[in-house]
């Protein structure tokens, strides 16, 4: 009898240790709510988790990153992540240094370069997150494809950029000229600015900018070209003698200031620009940059798509994410990471914080929801995005060592300007440079 009581006890406190076991963790392992659906992810435990981020910016961006962190904190109490945040220069050589001594931050901020650390097996596949702590069902697919390689997704994009042409819609009127049509060509660019400069006044249609890189690129991409494919340079001379010929005929034309006038003048900020100082009607600038030049000048501005080519092969508009937020392949908490990267990009609360900062949103709930809170200037820079998204095809992988390419480009468009060279003298030194740009890398 004493045996059997025995035994009963035993078994009455095994029971009550498998009851323990099976309630511990239960119905208390998700997140607090959130103000967005796709934000409100679940952690994977509740163990205290430490994490590490790095990013490069602004103050500005700093504060409201710091904010949004401590946002995430409150809400994922078990965890902590220490940030690492400081200006543009030195960013990356801080960065390697830390992966070479094999003590990488679990989330790290990149641009376009991201592919070079991907070579170097320092970046964290990302696709086993994506549709579970890391959701990506509202963004641009165009978006989502820029962050990945080889099928896998390496990146989440922070923010997004899109080429577009900012004119002075008050100057425009005053002057009596129709607006921009939709759609128009190169061509129906060329006529406009020849009409425009017979009303502005001795104002230019536009300023010279042959020299910039990312406007040649679009007008290789009209002809399915790009800089870099398949690990080769992709273009030709004839590709890049068609772009500084059509310059050329801008300035013949006096649709644009000459070479010496330009020479003189900075299109380095919006607040030097040609187009706030009123000198032209039109510019060619990126997303995040006309709000900008609108906060720097009194008459309104307005934005239309770039010119298309008449026997256009795919759309030269791209969106082009401006960072991308990666995790570490040396991470010891990825769903947490992902769960930070989630958050970043689909928090109402926390992507209101973060604003543009780092381009328009990816998501379109949040463009949405920005769009409604935001200037007149806003509204239509968001509406654009929505137009151009619509059209933009594929972003191409970027040239490597890109900085050293513009630089070259800059030589060769000034060449041309200044009749030193002619445009395929000029063109043979761009497919050369890009050539050696490409061969420095391997």
């Amino acid at each position: 009898m004493k045996l059997q009581k025995k035994m009963l006890t035993v078994l009455l406190i095994l029971m009550m240790f498998v009851v323990a076991a099976c309630s511990g963790n239960g119905g208390n392992d998700g997140a607090n709510s959130s103000s967005s659906s796709n934000s409100n992810k679940k952690n994977s435990s509740n163990e205290n988790v430490s994490l590490r981020i790095m990013w490069w910016g602004s103050q500005a961006r700093h504060d409201a990153t710091l904010k949004v962190i401590e946002l995430f904190e409150k809400k994922y109490p078990n965890i902590k992540i220490s940030p690492e945040y400081m200006g543009n220069d030195g960013y990356f050589d801080k960065l390697a240094t830390q992966i070479a001594g094999g003590n990488p931050p679990d989330l790290m901020q990149l641009g376009n370069n991201y592919p070079d650390y991907v070579s170097k097996e320092a970046l964290l596949d990302l696709s086993p997150y994506v549709g579970q702590e890391i959701s990506i069902e509202n963004f641009d697919q165009n978006v989502v494809e820029a962050g990945a390689m080889n099928d896998k997704q390496y990146g989440i994009s922070l923010g997004s950029n899109v080429l577009g042409l900012v004119y002075n819609k008050t100057l425009m009127e005053q002057a009596g000229l129709e607006p921009l049509k939709e759609n128009m060509t190169w061509e129906d660019l060329e006529a406009y600015g020849k009409d425009a400069v017979t009303k502005l006044d001795g104002k230019f249609a536009f300023a010279d900018q042959s020299f910039f890189t990312h406007y040649l690129n679009y007008f290789l991409r009209q002809q399915d070209k790009t800089f870099y494919r398949d690990e080769a340079v992709a273009f030709n001379q004839e590709d890049v003698e068609k772009w500084f010929d059509m310059w050329s005929n801008f300035r013949a034309a006096g649709i644009v200031p000459s070479s010496e006038a330009s020479a003189s003048m900075s299109e380095t900020s919006p607040d030097v620009s040609l187009l706030v100082q009123g000198k032209v009607l039109m510019s060619l600038v990126w997303s995040n940059q006309m709000s900008g030049f609108q906060s720097a000048m009194q008459d309104e501005l307005g934005v239309s798509l770039l010119p298309t080519a008449k026997d256009e092969k795919r759309s030269g508009l791209w969106i082009q994410p401006s960072q991308f937020m990666t995790i570490s392949k040396e991470s010891k908490h990825p769903k947490e990471a992902a769960l930070f990267i989630n958050f970043m990009v689909n928090d109402l609360e926390a992507t209101k914080i973060l604003g543009n900062d780092r381009g328009i949103p990816g998501s379109e709930e949040v463009r949405n929801m920005l769009s409604g809170d935001g200037s007149d200037m806003d509204k239509k820079i968001y509406e654009y995005f929505n137009t151009a998204a619509g059209v933009a095809s594929s972003m191409d992988r970027e040239l490597p060592n890109i900085g050293e390419f513009d630089g070259q480009l800059n030589n060769a468009a000034m060449s041309v300007g200044f009749d030193a060279k002619s445009s395929a003298e000029a063109a043979v030194d761009v497919v050369t440079a890009a050539e050696a740009a490409v061969a420095k890398s391997k």
